[in-house]
């Protein structure tokens, strides 16, 4: 198990990649070439072991001044700039409050930033809706903020050759960003002089992150939809990474700024978290009866959830965390996870547990436990997540946020059908599923990919992939008995099927008229066994014996 994160993948070594596409330079007749989709941005660890999220740039003509609306300033191009170009911009103001300004809606965690060098004035003033944060370009250190209430941090970094990179970090809904030459610190009354500015950006996170160009649109980078998630969580070998849908239904998976704090105080953008920037915060607990507090998360009754999040212990012991039923009233555990930390290195806690029933919205603690009357350690990336396993971290800036599935097709509600056209003759189907504790009799709630439901897995010609039988060649009882989790592939290649279990090839079906016609997932009348799910992919290409026997091998 990965301290980043566990995770189900299809464990292949992929040469090149392109949206949509996983190439493969051998063999050279290109069978390991491998289509698939997610219509989400996603998080994969990359080679230098950091979390890799989505990036943007939220703002056009990023580099354009003369794009911007200008009030009462002159925009100069081909200076000097931060970067050895000729790419900077001079902006003279003829006027008090003069400034360049562009106008955008969008709300939530962002970080504005702007490359900045004195020329005859030693300030800037970054402003949006709400916020003005001066800055001092003679020296490198932050000015007034007029706005603390709307700000979570503001940041200046020295560049070199007198250039700074700016940062305003807020978290509200915003229609306009603007930049302000200014003589003197929380003063624009001047009505001349000049400013060197370079390379604008607005993202979503706590950070300024690598520049991105813009012109007539905004643009993303990084994992965004559609680009393969090539991760290197297990070894310096990436493998690509697959998951089913799931949700991050905590809104601010980094931003402490408006958790609820008694006797404890939390810092913002202290240290370095496992993105590798400087986004991570340190919270200092001063005794036992402190709390640190994400309220009113809603959820389901009687649904298992998993809880994560990273944390680095710098000094103290007995962290324990709390989850409390708003609804009921009643605390749901508490759970201590101290034991699982290491002081000075990144750890990702993890707890899975039930909500009661009848429970509606509960409560995320972070508390001192009574042996440890001060504890200093630093959080970053909270995730709480339907499902009774941890998946790949999914950032949320404000509101909840959906990573969908990876997979080369789009399954119906209900699973069923999905395979009945007549053009569709090349799949794979890959399954990780293990025996429940318990058998049920009558119908059975429908199986959801990822969610543990439990369930049957029927065979499209009427028999069952997972059924009490000792027909030669389905997965039966006989073969998951144990309660350990088991992978189990089945490939159709124009009519032949083949089935592999655990890393071994069980069955080959050249009968053409036994091509699966469905694949449901389902419950029905009668007595059987209860499986556990935790993950189902379906690719439109048929895997060769080789890589399927590396899927299914434990």
């Amino acid at each position: 198990m990965s301290d980043l994160y566990s995770k189900a993948s299809l464990v292949m070594v992929p040469q090149l990649v392109d949206t949509g596409k996983v190439y493969s330079i051998k063999p050279e007749n290109r069978r390991g070439d491998f289509d698939f989709t997610r219509s989400s941005a996603a998080t994969r660890v990359n080679a230098d072991g950091n979390i890799e999220k989505e990036t943007q740039n939220l703002l056009t003509y990023s580099n354009d001044f003369s794009e911007w609306s200008s009030i009462n300033t002159s925009e100069t191009s081909g200076q000097s700039g931060y970067d050895g170009t000729n790419d900077a911009w001079l902006l003279s103001k003829s006027a008090s409050s003069a400034r360049v300004q562009q106008s955008i809606s969008t709300s939530g965690i962002r970080t504005y930033s702007v490359y900045v060098k004195a020329g005859t004035l030693n300030y800037v003033m970054l402003n949006n809706s709400f916020v003005s944060q001066w800055f001092d370009l003679s020296n490198g250190t932050i000015g007034t903020n007029s706005s603390s209430a709307n700000t979570i941090d503001a940041s200046i970094e020295s560049v070199g050759n007198g250039w700074y990179r700016c940062s305003l970090i807020f978290n509200s809904s915003i229609s306009i960003v603007r930049i302000y030459p200014s003589q003197a610190d929380n003063d624009v009354s001047g009505t001349s002089g000049n400013i060197y500015i370079q390379d604008a950006q607005l993202e979503q996170g706590l950070v300024a992150r690598d520049y991105i160009e813009t012109t007539t649109t905004a643009v993303e980078g990084g994992i965004t939809d559609n680009v393969p998630r090539l991760d290197y969580t297990d070894s310096s070998c990436p493998a690509l990474l697959l998951e089913p849908q799931r949700t991050n239904i905590c809104p601010n998976s980094e931003d402490v700024s408006n958790w609820s704090l008694v006797n404890a105080v939390a810092t913002s953008n202290d240290t370095i978290s496992p993105e590798g920037v400087q986004n991570a915060a340190k919270i200092v607990t001063s005794n036992t009866g402190c709390d640190v507090k994400l309220t009113s998360i809603p959820v389901s009754p009687s649904t298992t959830y998993t809880a994560t999040f990273y944390c680095k212990l710098t000094s103290g012991s007995g962290l324990r965390t709390r989850f409390y039923d708003n609804t009921n009233l009643a605390n749901i555990e508490y759970y201590t996870y101290d034991s699982q930390l290491v002081v000075g290195e990144w750890k990702r806690v993890t707890r899975t547990f039930t909500t009661p029933a009848g429970c509606n919205n509960i409560q995320i603690w972070f508390l001192a436990a009574s042996s440890s009357s001060s504890v200093t350690a630093h959080y970053w990336g909270y995730q709480l997540e339907q499902g009774s396993y941890a998946t790949s971290y999914i950032p949320t800036y404000g509101s909840s946020v959906t990573r969908v599935v990876d997979a080369s097709l789009n399954f119906s509600s209900s699973f069923s059908g999905v395979f009945g056209s007549a053009s569709l003759t090349k799949y794979s189907i890959l399954i990780d599923i293990k025996k429940a504790e318990q058998s049920y009799s009558g119908s059975s709630t429908f199986l959801n990919k990822g969610n543990n439901t439990q369930g049957r897995i029927n065979y499209g010609g009427g028999s069952d992939l997972v059924y009490y039988s000792t027909a030669t060649g389905y997965m039966t009882d006989n073969r998951i008995t144990d309660g350990n989790p088991h992978k189990y592939l089945l490939v159709c290649n124009d009519g032949v099927i083949k089935q592999f279990f655990d890393g071994t090839l069980i069955d080959t079906d050249n009968n053409p008229n036994d091509e699966f016609v469905s694949f449901s997932l389902s419950g029905s009348t009668g007595s059987y066994a209860d499986y556990d799910l935790s993950s189902l992919m379906a690719f439109n290409s048929a895997l060769t014996d080789e890589e399927a026997i590396a899927l299914t091998t434990i």
